[in-house]
Protein backbone atom coordinates (compact mmCIF):
# COMPACT_ATOMS: atom_id res chain seq x y z
CA UNK A 1 0.00 0.00 0.00
CA UNK A 2 1.29 3.31 -0.76
CA UNK A 3 2.18 5.96 1.49
CA UNK A 4 -0.16 8.93 2.85
CA UNK A 5 0.14 11.61 1.33
CA UNK A 6 2.51 14.00 3.90
CA UNK A 7 3.21 11.26 5.95
CA UNK A 8 6.15 11.56 7.69
CA UNK A 9 6.51 7.68 8.69
CA UNK A 10 5.85 7.27 4.79
CA UNK A 11 8.78 9.26 3.98
CA UNK A 12 11.25 7.94 6.01
CA UNK A 13 10.34 4.43 5.08
CA UNK A 14 10.92 5.82 1.21
CA UNK A 15 14.29 7.44 2.19
CA UNK A 16 15.45 4.19 3.37
CA UNK A 17 13.92 1.27 1.67
CA UNK A 18 13.73 3.50 -2.06
CA UNK A 19 9.70 2.93 -2.66
CA UNK A 20 6.43 4.56 -1.41
CA UNK A 21 4.93 1.27 -0.31
CA UNK A 22 4.65 2.13 3.82
CA UNK A 23 2.06 -0.52 4.89
CA UNK A 24 1.53 -3.72 3.80
CA UNK A 25 -1.53 -6.66 4.95
CA UNK A 26 -3.35 -9.87 3.86
CA UNK A 27 -6.58 -9.13 1.60
CA UNK A 28 -9.83 -10.92 3.16
CA UNK A 29 -12.88 -11.49 2.59
CA UNK A 30 -14.92 -11.11 5.86
CA UNK A 31 -16.89 -14.15 6.39
CA UNK A 32 -15.21 -16.27 4.34
CA UNK A 33 -16.80 -17.58 0.79
CA UNK A 34 -15.51 -17.32 -2.48
CA UNK A 35 -15.67 -13.39 -3.54
CA UNK A 36 -12.72 -11.21 -4.45
CA UNK A 37 -11.44 -9.65 -1.16
CA UNK A 38 -12.64 -7.01 0.43
CA UNK A 39 -10.92 -5.78 3.64
CA UNK A 40 -7.06 -5.53 4.65
CA UNK A 41 -6.40 -7.41 7.42
CA UNK A 42 -3.11 -5.71 9.20
CA UNK A 43 -1.32 -4.90 12.01
CA UNK A 44 -2.04 -1.07 12.60
CA UNK A 45 -1.75 1.72 15.24
CA UNK A 46 -5.63 2.27 14.90
CA UNK A 47 -8.09 2.03 18.06
CA UNK A 48 -10.81 -1.01 17.99
CA UNK A 49 -14.38 1.33 18.39
CA UNK A 50 -15.11 1.79 22.27
CA UNK A 51 -12.21 0.09 23.40
CA UNK A 52 -10.87 2.66 26.28
CA UNK A 53 -6.86 3.10 26.14
CA UNK A 54 -6.06 0.58 22.96
CA UNK A 55 -2.30 0.43 21.40
CA UNK A 56 -3.76 -0.85 18.06
CA UNK A 57 -3.01 -4.03 16.68
CA UNK A 58 -4.28 -6.33 13.42
CA UNK A 59 -7.36 -4.47 11.96
CA UNK A 60 -10.13 -5.85 9.28
CA UNK A 61 -10.05 -2.50 7.14
CA UNK A 62 -12.39 -1.93 4.58
CA UNK A 63 -10.31 -1.12 1.42
CA UNK A 64 -12.25 2.49 0.80
CA UNK A 65 -10.86 3.49 4.36
CA UNK A 66 -7.20 3.49 2.94
CA UNK A 67 -8.86 4.60 -0.78
CA UNK A 68 -10.30 7.52 1.42
CA UNK A 69 -6.75 8.90 2.89
CA UNK A 70 -5.35 8.87 -0.97
CA UNK A 71 -3.44 5.42 -0.98
CA UNK A 72 -3.33 3.11 -3.67
CA UNK A 73 -3.32 -0.68 -2.68
CA UNK A 74 -1.37 -3.26 -4.76
CA UNK A 75 -1.68 -6.98 -4.82
CA UNK A 76 0.18 -10.32 -5.38
CA UNK A 77 -1.54 -13.51 -5.90
CA UNK A 78 -0.61 -16.19 -4.24
CA UNK A 79 -0.75 -19.96 -4.44
CA UNK A 80 -3.80 -21.38 -2.65
CA UNK A 81 -1.38 -23.15 -0.24
CA UNK A 82 0.09 -20.15 0.92
CA UNK A 83 -3.02 -17.81 0.81
CA UNK A 84 -4.72 -20.67 3.45
CA UNK A 85 -1.84 -20.71 5.69
CA UNK A 86 -2.10 -17.10 6.08
CA UNK A 87 -5.64 -17.11 6.79
CA UNK A 88 -5.35 -19.27 8.86
CA UNK A 89 -2.39 -17.50 11.26
CA UNK A 90 -5.54 -14.51 10.86
CA UNK A 91 -7.68 -16.66 12.66
CA UNK A 92 -6.12 -16.16 16.01
CA UNK A 93 -7.03 -12.97 16.03
CA UNK A 94 -10.70 -11.53 16.62
CA UNK A 95 -11.87 -7.87 16.35
CA UNK A 96 -12.37 -7.95 19.96
CA UNK A 97 -10.47 -6.10 22.99
CA UNK A 98 -7.59 -8.59 24.18
CA UNK A 99 -8.13 -10.89 21.10
CA UNK A 100 -6.57 -8.63 18.40
CA UNK A 101 -3.01 -8.37 19.37
CA UNK A 102 -1.23 -5.77 20.02
CA UNK A 103 0.34 -2.86 17.41
CA UNK A 104 3.82 -2.35 18.05
CA UNK A 105 6.25 0.96 18.21
CA UNK A 106 8.98 -0.86 19.78
CA UNK A 107 9.48 -2.48 16.48
CA UNK A 108 8.56 0.69 14.03
CA UNK A 109 11.88 2.04 15.43
CA UNK A 110 13.78 -1.70 15.10
CA UNK A 111 12.46 -2.04 11.53
CA UNK A 112 14.09 1.52 10.63
CA UNK A 113 17.16 0.81 12.46
CA UNK A 114 17.78 -2.08 10.46
CA UNK A 115 17.37 0.08 7.32
CA UNK A 116 19.46 2.34 8.43
CA UNK A 117 22.37 -0.49 9.00
CA UNK A 118 22.46 -1.04 5.52
CA UNK A 119 22.48 3.36 4.70
CA UNK A 120 25.68 3.30 6.66
CA UNK A 121 27.50 0.00 5.35
CA UNK A 122 29.28 1.92 2.94
CA UNK A 123 29.75 5.49 5.18
CA UNK A 124 30.46 3.65 8.23
CA UNK A 125 30.47 -0.22 8.29
CA UNK A 126 31.80 -0.95 12.20
CA UNK A 127 28.66 0.97 13.43
CA UNK A 128 26.35 -0.30 10.44
CA UNK A 129 27.29 -3.84 11.76
CA UNK A 130 27.12 -3.07 15.60
CA UNK A 131 23.04 -1.13 14.69
CA UNK A 132 21.69 -4.24 12.32
CA UNK A 133 23.01 -6.71 15.78
CA UNK A 134 21.35 -4.66 18.04
CA UNK A 135 17.90 -4.05 15.56
CA UNK A 136 17.97 -8.13 14.73
CA UNK A 137 18.38 -8.76 18.68
CA UNK A 138 15.11 -6.63 18.93
CA UNK A 139 13.31 -8.46 16.75
CA UNK A 140 14.45 -12.02 17.65
CA UNK A 141 13.55 -11.18 21.84
CA UNK A 142 10.49 -9.28 20.73
CA UNK A 143 9.37 -11.94 18.13
CA UNK A 144 5.14 -12.21 18.25
CA UNK A 145 3.89 -15.54 20.35
CA UNK A 146 0.76 -16.46 21.88
CA UNK A 147 1.05 -14.66 25.08
CA UNK A 148 2.88 -11.73 23.40
CA UNK A 149 0.93 -10.93 20.21
CA UNK A 150 2.94 -7.83 19.48
CA UNK A 151 3.16 -7.01 15.39
CA UNK A 152 4.64 -4.50 13.11
CA UNK A 153 2.63 -4.44 9.65
CA UNK A 154 5.18 -6.26 7.28
CA UNK A 155 5.92 -8.60 10.24
CA UNK A 156 2.48 -9.79 10.80
CA UNK A 157 2.28 -10.50 6.95
CA UNK A 158 5.44 -12.25 6.79
CA UNK A 159 4.97 -14.55 10.09
CA UNK A 160 2.01 -15.44 8.34
CA UNK A 161 3.25 -16.54 5.06
CA UNK A 162 6.29 -17.68 7.01
CA UNK A 163 8.76 -17.21 4.44
CA UNK A 164 12.62 -16.74 6.41
CA UNK A 165 14.48 -13.24 4.97
CA UNK A 166 18.05 -12.57 4.99
CA UNK A 167 20.34 -9.24 5.26
CA UNK A 168 21.02 -8.95 1.71
CA UNK A 169 17.22 -8.84 0.97
CA UNK A 170 17.20 -5.86 3.01
CA UNK A 171 19.04 -3.77 0.87
CA UNK A 172 17.14 -1.73 -1.47
CA UNK A 173 17.09 -1.04 -5.06
CA UNK A 174 17.36 2.68 -4.71
CA UNK A 175 17.12 4.81 -1.93
CA UNK A 176 17.99 8.41 -0.99
CA UNK A 177 19.38 7.88 2.24
CA UNK A 178 19.22 10.26 5.65
CA UNK A 179 20.44 13.38 5.65
CA UNK A 180 21.16 14.94 9.61
CA UNK A 181 17.62 16.77 9.43
CA UNK A 182 15.62 16.46 12.64
CA UNK A 183 11.87 17.05 13.73
CA UNK A 184 10.24 18.86 16.22
CA UNK A 185 11.55 17.42 20.01
CA UNK A 186 7.92 17.20 21.17
CA UNK A 187 7.11 14.24 18.83
CA UNK A 188 9.87 12.63 20.48
CA UNK A 189 8.37 12.74 23.82
CA UNK A 190 5.12 11.72 22.52
CA UNK A 191 6.09 8.34 21.16
CA UNK A 192 8.52 7.95 24.33
CA UNK A 193 5.52 7.91 26.33
CA UNK A 194 3.77 5.14 24.00
CA UNK A 195 7.00 3.29 24.17
CA UNK A 196 6.96 3.23 28.07
CA UNK A 197 3.14 1.51 27.63
CA UNK A 198 4.58 -1.30 25.28
CA UNK A 199 7.62 -1.83 27.50
CA UNK A 200 5.86 -1.69 30.84
CA UNK A 201 5.14 -5.15 31.56
CA UNK A 202 8.09 -7.01 29.23
CA UNK A 203 10.37 -9.15 30.31
CA UNK A 204 14.46 -8.65 31.17
CA UNK A 205 15.29 -9.78 27.73
CA UNK A 206 13.06 -7.86 25.85
CA UNK A 207 14.25 -4.77 27.85
CA UNK A 208 17.42 -5.11 27.95
CA UNK A 209 17.83 -5.93 24.12
CA UNK A 210 15.21 -2.42 23.40
CA UNK A 211 17.54 -0.20 25.86
CA UNK A 212 20.48 -1.56 24.15
CA UNK A 213 19.22 -0.29 20.50
CA UNK A 214 17.89 2.97 22.02
CA UNK A 215 21.56 3.44 23.90
CA UNK A 216 23.02 2.82 20.84
CA UNK A 217 21.33 5.32 18.48
CA UNK A 218 21.60 8.04 21.37
CA UNK A 219 25.07 7.68 21.56
CA UNK A 220 26.09 7.51 17.63
CA UNK A 221 23.22 8.12 15.77
CA UNK A 222 21.34 10.92 17.63
CA UNK A 223 19.70 12.56 14.25
CA UNK A 224 18.46 9.07 12.68
CA UNK A 225 17.22 8.12 15.96
CA UNK A 226 15.16 11.14 16.61
CA UNK A 227 13.53 11.17 13.00
CA UNK A 228 12.27 7.50 13.62
CA UNK A 229 10.60 8.49 16.63
CA UNK A 230 9.02 11.96 15.58
CA UNK A 231 7.74 9.91 12.63
CA UNK A 232 6.35 7.45 14.44
CA UNK A 233 4.55 9.80 16.56
CA UNK A 234 2.82 11.34 14.01
CA UNK A 235 1.84 8.49 11.66
CA UNK A 236 -1.07 7.67 14.28
CA UNK A 237 -2.71 11.21 12.98
CA UNK A 238 -2.54 10.20 9.90
CA UNK A 239 -4.65 7.44 10.14
CA UNK A 240 -7.62 9.89 12.05
CA UNK A 241 -6.89 12.91 10.01
CA UNK A 242 -8.02 14.45 6.43
CA UNK A 243 -5.02 14.17 4.20
CA UNK A 244 -4.55 15.69 0.96
CA UNK A 245 -2.42 15.07 -2.17
CA UNK A 246 -2.12 13.15 -5.04
CA UNK A 247 -1.90 9.39 -4.24
CA UNK A 248 2.09 8.22 -4.71
CA UNK A 249 2.81 5.99 -7.87
CA UNK A 250 5.16 3.27 -7.15
CA UNK A 251 8.13 2.94 -9.54
CA UNK A 252 9.17 -0.41 -10.77
CA UNK A 253 11.47 -1.99 -8.62
CA UNK A 254 15.30 -2.05 -9.78
CA UNK A 255 17.93 -4.58 -9.38
CA UNK A 256 20.44 -3.78 -6.35
CA UNK A 257 24.24 -2.92 -7.71
CA UNK A 258 26.08 -5.96 -7.84
CA UNK A 259 28.97 -4.05 -5.58
CA UNK A 260 27.01 -3.03 -3.16
CA UNK A 261 28.28 -4.69 0.20
CA UNK A 262 25.32 -5.54 2.01
CA UNK A 263 24.86 -8.13 -0.72
CA UNK A 264 27.26 -10.72 0.95
CA UNK A 265 25.50 -10.27 3.71
CA UNK A 266 23.30 -14.09 4.38
CA UNK A 267 22.65 -13.40 8.01
CA UNK A 268 18.82 -14.11 8.49
CA UNK A 269 16.74 -11.70 10.00
CA UNK A 270 14.05 -11.59 12.24
CA UNK A 271 10.25 -10.92 10.82
CA UNK A 272 9.89 -7.88 12.97
CA UNK A 273 12.99 -6.12 10.37
CA UNK A 274 10.84 -7.20 7.17
CA UNK A 275 9.21 -4.35 5.06
CA UNK A 276 6.60 -3.64 2.66
CA UNK A 277 9.34 -3.83 -0.02
CA UNK A 278 11.04 -6.70 0.83
CA UNK A 279 7.87 -8.53 0.25
CA UNK A 280 7.04 -7.29 -3.15
CA UNK A 281 10.63 -8.62 -4.31
CA UNK A 282 10.61 -11.81 -2.22
CA UNK A 283 6.62 -12.75 -3.67
CA UNK A 284 5.65 -10.92 -6.36
CA UNK A 285 8.04 -9.11 -8.28
CA UNK A 286 6.72 -9.49 -11.41
CA UNK A 287 2.85 -9.81 -10.82
CA UNK A 288 1.73 -6.90 -8.60
CA UNK A 289 -1.15 -5.06 -9.57
CA UNK A 290 -2.74 -2.05 -8.73
CA UNK A 291 -6.60 -2.96 -7.09
CA UNK A 292 -8.86 -1.28 -8.92
CA UNK A 293 -11.81 0.41 -7.10
CA UNK A 294 -15.31 -0.62 -8.19
CA UNK A 295 -16.85 1.96 -10.06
Amino acid sequence: MTQIPGEPLGRLMQDLDGTCFSHSGIAVLPGGGDGPATHLASALAKDLPDAGLDLGGVRWDPFDLFWDKHRELYCIPMPDRHRSDALRYLARFHPEPGREGRFSYVKLIAVAAGLRSIDLLDSDPALADELFAAACRVGETWTATHHAPTYYCAELVASAYGRRFTRAEMVPPAAAGLDDDADEPEWFVRLLGLLDDEIDDVDRSRWSAWTDLLALLVRRDWPFLRRAISSSAQAGLFVLDDVEGPAALPEALGVVPPGHPGLARTDPVPHALVTPRMLWQAFGRETIRRVEREA
